[in-house]
């Protein structure tokens, strides 16, 4: 479905719809040249506008135990852990800022970070998921003692998981403002790169949220606006 009206949105809220995960590739919009044919044939689909994503992302999740866990609990949000996130965060910017990209970063609302880099719309999902690779084995040469990418859960303890696999055609991330399913209501916030060594993701949920964005205004409000050549960057073009 395509959620691009407030009554469309207003009809998730009405049917409980708690979480909002959304694609990382747009429907294809009058005049950008995009194929619009998603259903037709997988070679249609393979073509088409949804193929094609407007992010590379990321996402961070830190396997740094709060010690109240019970056996094979996933890692309960604690200080500890999100200020790592926050430190390879940062590194990841640095990195991704001296290729020529302008990162985006938002809490998940949970225990770690989403970082949303917009690209133009001439790559692939498996292009852009071997870029994603490529640049996680090279903050991971940079930090090894922090970051790892092994798939298997028992081989993360006490470091941040760099989720590149995210970068699939059909994969989902929370949207940001969406609300999440847990106690106290939490939301995925977006976070200025200034801001984020001092936030913390328990302090945002949907009873404080609206005031923030009253008073911040929407931190992604251009983000389609900044969008990268990643293509001319890698030399694929």
């Amino acid at each position: 479905m395509v959620c691009n009206n407030l009554a469309t949105l207003v009809w998730l809220a009405q049917i409980a719809d708690l979480e909002i995960h959304t694609w990382y590739s747009r429907i294809a919009r009058p005049g950008d040249g995009m194929a619009d044919d998603y259903g037709s044939s997988p070679d249609a689909l393979q073509s088409s506008a949804l193929n094609y994503p407007d992010f590379m992302v990321f996402d961070l999740d830190p396997y740094i135990y709060k010690g109240t866990e019970r056996k094979g609990e996933e890692p309960a949000l604690n200080r500890a852990a999100f200020s790592k996130g926050c430190e390879v965060a940062l590194r990841l910017r640095e990195l991704l800022v001296s290729l020529g990209l302008s990162p985006y970063v938002k809490t998940t609302g949970k225990t770690g970070l989403h970082i949303f880099v917009p690209i133009e719309r001439n790559l692939t999902f498996d292009q852009t998921r071997s870029a994603s690779e490529v640049i996680g084995q090279h903050l991971r040469s940079q930090m090894p003692d922090d970051v790892t990418l092994e798939w298997a859960v028992d081989k993360r303890a006490g470091k941040i998981f760099f989720d590149y696999n995210q970068n699939v055609r059909g994969k989902t991330l929370a949207s940001i403002y969406s609300p999440r399913a847990t106690a106290g209501a939490k939301v995925s916030v977006p976070v200025s790169w200034d801001e984020l060594p001092d936030v913390y993701p328990a302090s945002f949920d949907i009873a404080n949220v609206p005031d923030r964005v009253a008073e911040r205004g929407d931190l992604w409000q251009d983000i389609l606006d900044r969008r990268s050549d990643l293509a001319q960057i890698l030399g694929l073009r």
